[in-house]
């Protein structure tokens, strides 16, 4: 059988990479797969242990040099390694992905695909796994509000042409700016009549829960800012509970096989995306974005056991051919 160890960076540094390996873990383990999971890599463990798959699950580039140095010995150990990054970045340095050469490679969501182009390895999407209640029975939607996050200033609601009730979160933007000045500044565009009355700046965690839980709402996730943790951390808030989930047309490559558009989601484009909210409006009769663990993990996982199988017959096949000296 083969046996995987995946390796995940501590909670406290990258929160959804260690959410997305701990469910991944429970999710191979029910398939049937022997599998550990930790947070450090040592020579002592990958030598006593007879991992044939090292699977690295990160949330951002670059590798430690430890993570490198660990990745070298696997290699040299003759197991199969896989690296899947769940932020992708232009401005990252991706020399170190030639170096280390790893068996197969991912990311979350197609168009990042395009960043590593020169990388020479077995390549797929893996995106994060959101964790949420179990859902409960799925109803008619019947959207009250919409709830769309603030990326980078309060500026950005100016190009929203909504005319119904809509909520901004703005709790990125407390990064910057005070809560007493992001508010003033938003009653200063009320008075002057820069943004519609009906919008409503949110920037409180416990407004921000009794939205999503008291009300039906369209939530848009579709910015192409929003990194791909948060996007994943906007569903485990989000799905089961009444609300619909817009993406966009790159997102919904995550999870292909679940997302269908105009029955649990509405998918639309990355590009010009505040314009098509206008068009959103009557979109009240559909279903809420629900999902029960078998729908939305089980086919990414058993393509995933799939993957680790074919890597180590692969290594299997190179490592016992007869044109090979050893």
């Amino acid at each position: 059988m083969n046996k995987v160890l995946i390796y995940c960076r501590p909670k406290s540094s990258e929160y959804m990479a260690e959410q997305t390996a701990n469910i991944l873990y429970e999710q191979l383990q029910q398939i049937g797969l022997d599998v550990d999971i930790s947070h450090s890599l040592n020579l002592p463990r990958l030598i006593l242990n007879s991992y044939q798959t090292v699977h690295f699950i990160i949330e951002n580039l670059p590798l430690s040099v430890n993570e490198i140095i660990q990745l070298a010995i696997c290699r040299a150990l003759g197991k199969s390694t896989i690296i899947s990054v769940l932020n992708s970045d232009n401005k990252i340095n991706r020399s170190v992905l030639d170096f280390v050469k790893p068996d197969a490679f991912s990311v979350s969501q197609t168009n990042h695909l395009k960043i590593y182009r020169n990388i020479t390895c077995n390549k797929f999407i893996l995106p994060a796994f959101p964790k949420t209640d179990v859902s409960g029975k799925k109803n008619n939607f019947n959207g009250q509000a919409f709830l769309i996050p603030l990326q980078n200033n309060i500026d950005e609601a100016f190009d929203c042409k909504i005319g119904d009730t809509v909520y901004f979160d703005g709790r990125k933007l407390l990064k910057k700016q005070g809560a007493s000045q992001l508010r003033k500044k938003w009653n200063e565009l009320l008075v002057n009549k820069k943004i519609n009355p009906t919008y409503h700046l949110v920037l409180s965690d416990t407004k921000l829960g009794q939205l999503i839980t008291e009300e039906s709402l369209i939530v848009v996730l579709s910015d192409p800012n929003i990194k791909h943790t948060e996007f994943a951390d906007w569903l485990g808030k989000c799905m089961n509970k009444n609300n619909l989930i817009v993406l966009n047309d790159f997102q919904a490559t995550g999870f292909s096989n679940y997302w269908t558009s105009g029955h649990n989601c509405l998918v639309i484009s990355a590009i010009n995306w505040m314009s098509q909210l206008e068009h959103l409006e009557n979109s009240k009769d559909l279903i809420t974005s629900a999902y029960k663990p078998s729908e939305l993990f089980e086919p990414t996982v058993n393509d995933l056991s799939r993957l680790y199988s074919k890597l180590w017959q692969q290594k299997t096949s190179l490592l016992t051919s007869g044109s090979v000296k050893l």
